[in-house]
């Protein structure tokens, strides 16, 4: 059963992001002449099209008998309602709705979650690495007479930190652990200047932090050539796209798309003076 949650679950987010990156390429291909190139858009298409592929081919392998773990299942069920409100926000935004909404949630409840959101991750982190078939509850390491320090070792049995499999999915982890950083500081802003959070930003937020903790996991389990292939090519992906958020964090760089693909992209009442039909008028 834990297998098919997982095989299925991986399935169906990699669709998503398959299905949020073509819809992000479509509308920076078919605005670029009114608004100019989203450079926004461009990275985020770049990362769905490595995040996609990756976890199409992790709950295929899964299904198909790969090796499957308690954090595993755990992070992949915590990051689903992120996951699932992001999507329906983007789909609506196409179906002609609102695309988001405002949330006056007290800051103090906001960081109440964040801090046990906090606590579970770091939770699983350390259950990643002593999981092993000694260990059946993330707890029992713990309780040995022997004490920690003699399972040191043993601690990484099973784990070939040298391998580039665990190292491309460890700088995976790093870069979108970093943009969920970014997305979730632009949240706190916005909060303090408009007194509300966006509904998509923090989802956004959510499905950032949850993805590089699916890397951690998947750091430390055994993959194929495949998955390392669509791993590798993730990584300049995950560095364009979060040099990108940096620079819409930082207002370094103009970007029609400021909302992480949410909201309705009209059409303007005019073209931008970068827009390609712009420069021919001119011209």
């Amino acid at each position: 059963m834990m297998s098919f949650i997982v095989g299925i679950s991986n399935l169906l987010i990699g669709l998503a992001y398959a299905g949020l990156g073509l819809l992000s390429a479509w509308e920076t291909i078919s605005l670029h002449r009114y608004r100019g190139w989203s450079r926004f858009g461009i990275g985020f298409a770049l990362m769905a099209a490595s995040c996609g592929p990756h976890h199409l081919v992790h709950g295929w392998h899964v299904l198909q008998g790969a090796s499957v773990s308690w954090p595993m299942l755990a992070v992949t069920l915590i990051g689903l309602p992120a996951g699932l409100t992001f999507v329906y926000l983007r789909f609506e935004t196409v179906w002609g709705g609102q695309g988001d909404r405002s949330l006056t949630v007290s800051p103090q409840w906001v960081v109440l979650l964040v801090g046990i959101l906090t606590l579970v991750a770091g939770w699983l982190s350390a259950w990643t690495f002593v999981e092993s078939p000694d260990f059946s509850s993330p707890f029992q390491f713990l309780c040995r007479s022997s004490g920690a320090a003699s399972d040191a070792t043993s601690l990484w049995g099973g784990i070939d930190v040298a391998s580039l499999d665990f190292a491309a999915n460890v700088f995976v982890t790093i870069t979108y652990g970093m943009v969920g950083w970014y997305l979730a500081d632009h949240q706190a802003r916005r909060y303090l200047t408009e007194g509300a959070w966006s509904l998509s930003g923090i989802a956004l937020s959510g499905v950032f932090f949850t993805c590089a903790q699916m890397h951690f996991v998947n750091a430390v389990t055994p993959g194929d050539s495949l998955r390392l292939a669509v791993d590798l090519i993730g990584i300049p992906a995950s560095v364009y796209f979060l040099w990108i958020v940096k620079q819409v964090h930082s207002d370094s760089v103009l970007d029609w798309n400021r909302r992480p693909l949410v909201g309705t992209a009209g059409l303007p009442a005019r073209r931008s003076p970068w827009s390609a039909d712009s420069s021919a008028d001119r011209a």
